[in-house]
């Protein structure tokens, strides 16, 4: 098999890291781009199973490039302060794994990438580059490919010289040229002015080279033409700066970049709390620095490649009878077998098995076969996935014991990805190791609880959720599409007429800018990377100067409907007309369910033409939608965290809160209350559960920051409970390092040790708000596991199909109507026991919009 070495770009991975993961330290010393890193490093030897490693890094000071270049890199934010020491902690790191670290004064870690690239092809050794820096692009050929890095730490491209071209339309060959023409802003490189990424393409594609190009600029017709022939040197200059060099006086020493040491740089990482990450390097190490092979067989419990019924059986004879961890491969995982081949499903029991189903079978259809086998329970990670792909009703599914991709959430609700690889091996061993870790886990940091009777039967009720879906009305989707249609037409031609301009792209902001800006003169806003800003708070400041800025904010918003909901919706439908959205349960920090492929929950409420597609949402025949919404239940959680006696007797009496508040401000009676005084309290009231400053009240309610400043002082005045409560979150939270809510729910506050003020402030805010917030999705949760448990006890055939923040939807037969709505308001309001009494606002409807 051909050797693989990877060459990292290490200034790369460490600003994405830095910038990817929140703050994080180990005694004191910052450590978040340390653990990004590592987490990126560590998944490049997981997923491509090198023999070799080397990590470069850029030296401080110039490179030869500024000969060229005085201004070259000129205008770059200076690096972070709590980003610096962390340099030499990773450098630490990788020389106690004892792979290659390499720099050179003068030049950049790009010029030995591609030195070092070049004397692995040489040596007939496939190379691969991890980088986020697009320059290195020119680099890859047949025998050296990149990996660049994107959205985060967790997201990888894999480019080969046909990949290059699909993705940018240029080929490897012509990446300097590409750069010479457009230039390269976070370089300096200033390219040919007016010449962006697309037009480089196309005159790439049409003369093949910048050569070619500046040679036949005189037929280019235009201010191009004109600017290519004026800048021509500029481009000529911007290509050297741009080209790699791949001469210098280093070599690769392939035993100093041996992966075969790794596990000697666990210790450092225990010095530097990188807990995750030596746990990952253990097991690499344990496999010789590879993925599970077949020289890993020595390792691994005994593997058996299950084939028949008889087999099947034989193999869970002798298995006592304890729950089974099960792994199954889909789009988000997979795994490999001792032999080295693409496993189906793994199933763990105990210690001693593991079971393959032949590579022949389908992961749904190996399932199936094993699911007689599971009635003593089973541990897996992402249960809701391995629930899909068994395609059973969910009370038909074998009993869930635990989900360790939920219990990882608990454990740290900020990771930005779950994926079984960061925490253990991908198999069904690496699933049971995992959750004896976890079980005990939960129960010192007070989660047991919370796990076991809300998060993880919670993940059953989803599953149920989705499997059955919303029923849709094709035809009230196509009614309002062509509405939208003619509306956006209509729009289209007026901002034609009012601007005097016609035929430009109003979705461009390029040639909107330029019209308003240029042609019209209006007053130009924030500059972007592109221009001056058109977004809608950029033209709602000018909107008063030109009739066609409200306009193009209709067109905007009509347009989006169109394109985003009822477009979407329409495809997303499935035979029998039910869309089938994804609930996330791990997807936000503070503990909220959220929805997407599609996002039910982000469907406008706002506008009329936003609720009318809330009409295309049905019950089926013979049943209605009961929907089911907390009322005000952040402020009744608030009183009760808080035990303000102000807040808690006006909940007590059943008054309105904003309107109590009101009055309590200003100083009226609540009969005094007017609907200006009671709009600007519900601001403050929701508002001071996300720790709202003065500068964000007045935007948000059009009242001068001197008053709202007054408004935020009197609230605490009146409710004077609220302020000791917040304050003593924030001070909880610099004592412990994270925050919980009721339900026990933590979540971990390293913001609050950042040296940044910024910061510090959004951990300070964090502080106050997760209890309430948190508090609220646990409250829902909960609800909705009762719901469903007491609907399937009871009998009904009712069923939950739609959570939206603290709202419930069931669909129900018209015959149980009555009774499901009972049933609801009961254990809704009575899932937890507050100061203040929980109160639901229940409708019943046969479509969404007639439940609001």
């Amino acid at each position: 098999m051909r050797e693989t070495c990877i060459l990292v770009d290490g200034h790369s991975l460490m600003y994405r890291a830095y910038f990817g993961l929140p703050p994080m330290d180990a005694d004191g010393v910052p450590t978040n781009a340390v653990h990004g890193f590592l987490s990126m490093l560590l998944k490049a030897f997981e997923d491509i199973n090198p023999q070799y490693c080397v990590v470069l890094f850029d030296e401080h000071g110039p490179v030869f490039r500024h000969e060229t270049f005085e201004q070259y890199k000129e205008g770059r934010a200076p690096m972070p302060d709590d980003l610096i020491p962390q340099f030499d902690v990773v450098k630490d790191v990788l020389a106690a794994m004892g792979l290659g670290v390499m720099s050179l004064p003068g030049y950049e870690a790009d010029d030995l990438i591609g030195t070092l690239s070049l004397q692995c092809k040489q040596k007939g050794i496939y190379t691969l580059i991890l980088t986020g820096d697009k320059d290195d692009l020119q680099l890859v050929d047949d025998d050296v490919h990149m990996l660049f890095t994107r959205r985060g730490i967790s997201e990888t491209v894999l480019y080969d010289p046909a990949g290059v071209k699909d993705a940018f339309g240029i080929t490897p060959e012509q990446v300097t040229d590409w750069k010479g023409l457009m230039g390269d802003t976070s370089d300096n490189i200033p390219g040919v002015p007016g010449v962006g990424e697309k037009t480089a393409v196309k005159l790439l594609s049409e003369y093949g080279s910048m050569d070619q190009v500046l040679e036949n600029a005189h037929s280019i017709r235009g201010k191009l033409g004109e600017r290519l022939r004026e800048h021509a040197d500029l481009a000529r200059m911007s290509r050297e700066l741009a080209t790699i060099k791949r001469d210098l006086p280093v070599y690769i020493s392939l035993k100093d970049a041996s992966l075969a040491k790794l596990a000697d740089g666990v210790p450092t990482m225990k010095k530097y709390q990188l807990n995750s990450a030596s746990e990952r390097v253990r097991r690499l190490a344990a496999k010789g620095g590879k993925q599970e092979t077949a020289a890993d067989v020595d390792t691994l419990p005994d593997w058996q490649t299950i084939t028949n019924e008889e087999e099947l059986k034989a193999f869970f004879t002798p298995i006592p009878n304890e729950p089974t961890a099960v792994f199954a491969n889909h789009e988000e995982t997979s795994f490999v077998r001792p032999d080295g081949k693409r496993a189906q499903v793994a199933i763990a029991a105990g210690q001693q098995s593991l079971f393959d189903a032949p590579t022949w079978l389908l992961p749904a259809e190996a399932l199936k076969m094993a699911y007689p086998y599971l009635k003593n329970g089973i541990i897996t990670h992402h249960a809701k996935q391995l629930f899909h792909l068994m395609n059973l009703p969910a009370s038909s599914q074998p009993p869930l014991v635990f989900d360790t991709l939920v219990s990882s959430y608990l454990h740290n609700s900020q990771e930005r990805s779950y994926a079984l690889q960061n925490f253990a091996s991908r198999d069904a061993q690496g699933v049971l190791d995992l959750y004896n870790k976890h079980k005990e886990q939960l129960k010192d940091e007070g989660m047991d609880t919370l796990y076991q009777e809300i998060e993880l039967p919670l993940t059953t009720v989803l599953y149920d959720m989705e499997a059955l879906g919303f029923q849709v009305d094709a035809k009230v989707l196509e009614r309002l599409g062509a509405d939208f249609t003619s509306q956006t037409e209509e729009l289209r031609q007026s901002i034609y007429d009012l601007t005097g301009v016609a035929g430009f792209n109003l979705n461009s902001p390029q040639q909107l800018g330029k019209v308003l800006y240029d042609t019209l003169g209006l007053p130009t806003q924030r500059k972007t990377k592109s221009g001056y800003s058109t977004d809608a708070e950029a033209l709602e400041a000018i909107a008063p100067l030109h009739p066609s800025i409200e306009k193009i904010l209709q067109y905007r918003q009509v347009n989006k409907l169109n394109s985003t909901y009822i477009d979407t919706l329409l495809r997303q439908m499935d035979s029998k007309g039910r869309i089938h959205s994804t609930f996330d349960q791990v997807g936000t920090a503070t503990g909220r369910i959220s929805s997407n492929d599609p996002n039910l929950q982000n469907i406008p409420v706002r506008t009329a033409m936003g609720r009318d597609i809330r009409r295309a949402f049905i019950a089926r025949p013979g049943h209605v939608l009961i929907d089911a919404d907390y009322s005000q239940i952040e402020l009744r959680i608030l009183a009760h965290m808080s035990k303000d006696e102000t807040m808690c007797d006006a909940f007590n009496r059943d008054q309105d809160i904003h309107t109590r508040t009101a009055a309590e401000i200003n100083g009226v009676t609540l009969e005094e209350v007017t609907a200006s005084m009671r709009s600007d309290a519900k601001a403050v009231n929701f508002g001071i559960v996300y720790g709202i400053s003065d500068f964000g009240l007045a935007r948000n309610t059009g009242i001068s920051i001197k008053r709202a400043s007054e408004f935020i002082s009197r609230y605490f005045e009146r409710y004077p409970g609220v302020k000791q409560y917040m304050d003593s979150c924030v001070r909880f939270g610099y004592e412990h390092g994270y925050i919980a809510t009721l339900f026990g729910r933590r979540r971990l506050l390293n913001e609050l040790k950042s040296g940044n003020a910024n910061t510090r402030n959004f951990g300070e805010r964090v502080a106050m708000n997760t209890p309430i917030q948190g508090t609220a999705a646990d409250i829902i949760k909960a609800a909705m596991v009762n719901v469903a448990h007491e609907l399937r006890k009871q009998g009904y055939q009712a069923r939950l199909i739609l959570t939206v923040h603290d709202e419930l939807i069931i669909e129900a037969p018209e015959a149980e109507a009555e009774a499901v709505r009972r049933l609801l308001r009961q254990v809704m309001e009575g899932v937890i026991k507050l100061d203040v009494p929980l109160k639901c606002d229940i409708k019943v409807g046969f479509s969404w919009y007639d439940t609001k």
